[in-house]
């Protein structure tokens, strides 16, 4: 006899995660299929996507709870998203099948970044300076928006500041050292 699974149960399960992802990194997610032959529509969740598709051979795809490590065969930008043809899904349904899927690859195989670019993990934690040298709290979340990125600064009393991540408010990142130096203006705190 089958026992019935408590609303707490199905609730405490859906929690645990069916993979560990230490050492990876989420690159996109898969939104839709395009055509008849197998192509994904992928939203991007990096910033260097394209150029870290050059830069590997192969993508893991994380899908409920199934992983699968396919080649890439091709990958092209369409309009807002990407389209990507990965060996293994040769046809419209075995691409809808993927719907929801995340992409995730290797850290060790990210693509090597350009002066003055980050990951979002790298600005996460760090701690926030004004000019001054006062502390000004921790960089708790970063936000992709069209016009610039957004840094979400938590401050010591737990009130969050929204600081635009561009070179008029963000005046010096050192990862090394774990700080970020920024110019407040009237109005942002």
């Amino acid at each position: 006899m089958k026992r019935k699974r408590s609303i707490k149960d199905i609730l405490e399960r859906r929690k645990k995660k069916a993979f560990s992802h230490e050492g990876e990194v989420l690159i996109g997610k898969v939104v839709g299929v395009h055509g008849l032959k197998g192509e994904l529509k992928v939203k991007s969740e990096s910033d260097v996507f394209e150029r870290q598709m050059e830069v590997i051979d192969k993508i893991i795809l994380y899908r409920g709870t199934k992983k699968e490590e396919l080649p890439i065969e091709g990958v092209k930008p369409y309009k807002d998203i990407y389209l990507i043809k990965l060996k293994g899904i040769e046809d419209r349904s075995g691409a809808e099948e993927r719907i929801g899927g995340e992409l995730w690859i290797k850290e060790e195989e990210r693509a090597p970044l350009e002066e003055g670019e980050f990951y979002y993990e790298e600005l996460i934690g760090l701690e926030v300076y004004d000019e001054s040298g006062n502390k000004v709290g921790k960089v708790k979340g970063v936000f992709e928006q069209p016009a610039s990125h957004i840094l979400e600064v938590e401050k010591e009393d737990g009130k969050v500041i929204l600081v635009p991540f561009i070179e008029q408010f963000v005046k010096e990142v050192d990862t090394e050292k774990g700080r970020l130096v920024v110019s407040l203006i009237e109005g942002m705190e």
